[in-house]
């Protein structure tokens, strides 16, 4: 379990010393955050075609949405997972924020946001967040709402039900445990709109399936985001 303290003292120390790229480790430059310019351009990022990539691709026939796209390929073992499962696991929550408004900046000159009114981010049960100490999707919503100053609709999507982890679960093993664990409370808030869906990692798509599911049953248009996607 992740305390507080710890978490607090893990961000006194980043930002006592030197901050350094998590990559290279090389000392960041002015303008640089988590990544230095080098290894920001050494991403695995994921072709295709603009301004949705494969990971619409893997939606398309399983629920009802506009666009999708995510940022790069999750490879187990590879430095971006390592970047990603620090920020979720590791206490450094504003890894994702960095990533995420670099993820949001490109994706400005690509059309998005298109005609999008609202950001939602994938919900973890309150259990969860008082084990780990926050929500990792939460920062990669505020970053996409600074970066295209978009409002993000809190606390509309609950999951309901608390699940195990699904890290080593096929995919519809991850159908079955996430089916029916996520509501709506006051679908007012959403109805009608086009709500971006946001969440760190697409890995069978059992998640944002169950999340868009959810959030068109309240008569939304939808959307979604996430900055990994495993191959």
């Amino acid at each position: 379990m992740q305390s507080v303290g710890d978490m607090l003292l893990r961000r006194i120390v980043d930002l006592i010393l030197p901050d350094q790229c998590r990559f290279c480790h090389k000392t960041l430059q002015q303008g640089e955050r988590t990544l230095c310019l080098t290894c920001q351009s050494q991403l695995p990022r994921i072709r295709g075609e603009k301004p949705d990539n494969e990971a619409a691709l893997r939606m398309l026939g399983r629920v009802p949405f506009e666009h999708g796209t995510s940022f790069c390929y999750y490879r187990k073992h590879g430095n971006f997972a390592q970047l990603i499962s620090k920020a979720k696991y590791g206490g450094r929550p504003w890894i994702n924020y960095d990533i995420a408004r670099l993820f949001a900046s490109e994706l400005s000159a690509e059309g998005w946001p298109f005609d999008i009114d609202a950001i939602v981010n994938v919900p973890i049960h309150f259990l969860r967040r008082m084990m780990r100490g926050y929500n990792q999707s939460e920062p990669i919503a505020r970053a996409v709402s600074e970066v295209w100053h978009l409002p993000i609709v809190r606390h509309c999507l609950k999951k309901s039900r608390y699940t195990h982890s699904q890290v080593g679960r096929s995919e519809q093993q991850r159908l079955t445990s996430v089916a029916g664990t996520f509501a709506i409370s006051h679908p007012e808030s959403i109805r009608g709109k086009h709500i971006l869906l946001v969440d760190d990692v697409f890995t069978t798509g059992a998640t944002i399936e169950a999340c868009l599911e959810a959030l068109t049953s309240a008569g939304a248009r939808v959307s979604f985001l996430t900055l990994g996607l495993t191959e």
